[in-house]
């Protein structure tokens, strides 16, 4: 499986509590997010990470990591292109940013659970409770060594399995193509555009047997053109 790190557009560490909240308005469009990046309250990272994570409530916890994979992940899900998915569809490619991470499952090994649980000794980038009452936490990894061990790990394993529901991945499907047309028919595309991954949250499916968990909307989002 291909799985990269990637330049997050997150919300600024010590206002996370301020942003999620308003995270409607936030990416609303192109002036709200452009207005909230200069005033500090959300931040675009200058380099590429993976993000390690957990959400954790009474029936107990799930960790996954977050990365950005070839859109070919979503394909073979039973998407729905009804109306609502398509409306969706335009509203992400004129954002130009992936709101959330679509959920997939992957089979994990022994040997990433443990590159994982080193990654969380470290201090969290957020650790966050919603209204509901489940805590999501956040840890960057950014540092040469973690982040080849995770992408050895990742390389290894097959192909992951959709496991969010199955309109928003067909909205980031719909968004993907809104964009290849566009750039094809400006003569520019080349393939390489970050409209051509997806920013996934990848949990191990033995965890996530029962429904994977959604990172919330705002947290960890994937610029995917240029606004």
């Amino acid at each position: 499986m291909k799985a990269l790190p990637f330049p997050c557009i997150r919300p600024a560490q010590d206002r996370v509590l301020e942003a999620l909240p308003a995270m409607g308005g936030i990416l609303s469009g192109n002036d709200a997010l452009r207005g909230a990046i200069a005033d500090g309250l959300m931040l675009k990272d200058p380099g590429a990470a993976y993000y390690v994570y957990e959400c954790s409530d009474e029936p107990g916890r799930v960790t996954g990591v977050v990365a950005i994979c070839p859109m070919s992940v979503l394909a073979g899900g039973k998407g729905d292109a009804g109306d609502e998915a398509l409306a969706a569809a335009h509203a992400i490619a004129e954002l130009k940013v992936q709101p959330r991470p679509v959920s997939l499952a992957y089979e994990a090994s022994p040997v990433m659970d443990i590159i994982l649980g080193a990654a969380k000794e470290g201090a969290s980038l957020y650790a966050v409770t919603d209204p509901a009452g489940i805590t999501h936490r956040v840890w960057e990894v950014k540092r040469e060594d973690a982040v080849a061990a995770i992408r050895a790990m990742l390389d290894q394993a097959p192909k992951p399995t959709p496991a969010d529901d199955p309109a928003y991945a067909a909205a980031l499907t719909g968004a993907s193509q809104l964009l290849t047309d566009e750039a094809r028919a400006a003569g520019t595309y080349t393939g390489k555009e970050p409209f051509n991954f997806t920013v996934a949250a990848l949990f191990p499916a033995a965890q996530v047997a029962g429904g994977a968990p959604q990172v919330p909307t705002g947290l960890l989002t994937h610029q995917i053109s240029r606004f």
